[in-house]
């Protein structure tokens, strides 16, 4: 992994000069680390100390200089509860779809896609709100609450051959939205104060096609792009294009508790997932869990990544 950064970015740093690193819960993150490779469980961690011992032995902090990195911002992304139904009707007449066998599909942009139904694509099942539908595309993940009577998750499976492309960002360059306002929550508060607002929307044209995953008390949060089950707070999106998977990297930010209140934020975190949003070196995305606060988490921060010995 080193060997893709710039040594200019990073220098090599003691774990006694990472400010609160002995604070940290290391058993959550070793327990985290542990979904991404089940081999570590052989070590038999129990207690914090034990953990932080464990990371202290076996990894090398570097401390990334964030005055060369030319892009320093921390995001967040939630698992959303959605209603849903079996059937098309009136009122749920939104498809989610999963993976399309024929690959020429994949080259339909969104709003082929939206326009109308697409035959010899399965249907997971139909939402009520299209908006919070889209949303469920940039999450990566979803459960529905059917009005049968149960409940499924639904996870990322594949995408489009389109790029992703941040409708935020498009709006703060249209004049929308202020940047310093842009949310989560003031996007889809514009997309509903106009119907027309909606179009807007196709400025993306990536499109996400779901797979359904385990939904019980042992698996109460869902499985990333990688195949690896995410923790709260614990388990942070990447670019992978630097970052190997399950790299252990120390995070100082703040983050939202409420709305325009924010907390300091210092904990280790484990890179276990990755969006087409994601680029760089000091950017990623925090799984908030099913907190929708997720939404207005936009900070920059500092970090320091273990390398394995």
């Amino acid at each position: 992994m080193l060997n893709r950064i710039d040594k200019k970015f990073i220098r090599r740093i003691e774990y006694s000069s990472i400010p609160n690193w002995t604070q940290d819960n290391h058993l959550e993150a070793f327990q985290t680390l542990t979904n991404g490779d089940k081999s570590l469980k052989k070590f038999n961690i129990k207690t914090i100390n034990q953990a932080r011992y464990f990371f202290e032995e076996n990894y090398q902090p570097f401390q990334i200089s964030n005055n060369l990195v030319s892009q320093n911002l921390f995001t967040g992304y939630f698992e959303p509860r959605l209603s849903a139904s079996t059937k098309e009707s009136k009122i749920y007449k939104y498809p989610l779809y999963g993976a399309p066998q024929d690959k020429n599909l994949l080259d339909i942009s969104r709003r082929d896609f939206e326009g109308s139904i697409k035959s010899g694509i399965p249907i997971h099942a139909w939402l009520k709100d299209r908006i919070d539908l889209y949303f469920m595309h940039i999450q990566g993940s979803g459960v529905l609450n059917f009005v049968e009577g149960f409940s499924k998750r639904f996870v990322f499976e594949s995408k489009n051959n389109f790029k992703y492309t941040s409708l935020g960002k498009s709006l703060i360059e249209l004049g929308c939205i202020e940047e310093s306002n842009i949310s989560m929550t003031t996007i889809k508060d514009w997309l509903r104060s106009d119907k027309k607002n909606y179009e807007s929307v196709y400025i993306n044209e990536s499109f996400i096609f779901f797979k359904e995953d385990e939904l019980d008390i042992d698996n109460k949060y869902p499985i990333g792009q990688l195949g690896i089950r995410l923790t709260p707070l614990r388990s942070l999106a990447v670019d992978l294009s630097i970052y190997d998977t399950n790299t252990p990297i120390w995070l100082k930010t703040q983050i939202p508790i409420a709305e325009n209140k924010t907390t300091n934020f210092e904990r280790l975190m484990i890179a276990q997932d990755q969006g087409s949003a994601i680029k760089g070196l000091s950017r990623g995305d925090i799984f908030f869990g099913n907190d929708e606060i997720a939404g207005n988490m936009k900070y920059s921060g500092s970090i320091i990544i273990l390398v394995r010995n």
